[in-house]
């Protein structure tokens, strides 16, 4: 269960680990599409070397637009699909960059 805030939550399942090639993917089973304007929601998390000692993670995802059929609303349409995506990857991002510069 993913808390985006109090008594807004999404709810995901691992789908598979793959700790040897330090990647994992998972799907979101349970979302209101006024949280995440989406559906069919997959994504997959994989960390590479990098230059330097460092390391390279990458986040990728496949979803549809909350509105599944023709003519969506402005809410549940590709551009508002694709927003929410984008503003969940970045948040998420931001905060394991947070995390990881604190060292905890």
């Amino acid at each position: 269960r993913l808390t985006l805030a109090p008594g807004v939550t999404i709810e995901e399942e691992l789908s598979k680990y793959e700790p040897e090639m330090m990647s994992y993917s998972y799907r979101i089973t349970a979302v209101d599409v006024k949280v995440l304007p989406v559906t069919n929601y997959s994504s997959t998390l994989e960390v590479s070397p990098a230059p330097g000692g460092k390391a390279k993670l990458e986040w990728s995802g496949a979803f549809y637009r909350g509105y599944p059929n023709n003519d969506p609303p402005p809410e549940l349409n590709d551009e508002a699909a694709i927003k929410a995506v984008s503003g969940l990857y970045k948040a998420g991002l931001e905060a394991l960059k947070k995390k990881i510069e604190s060292g905890s």
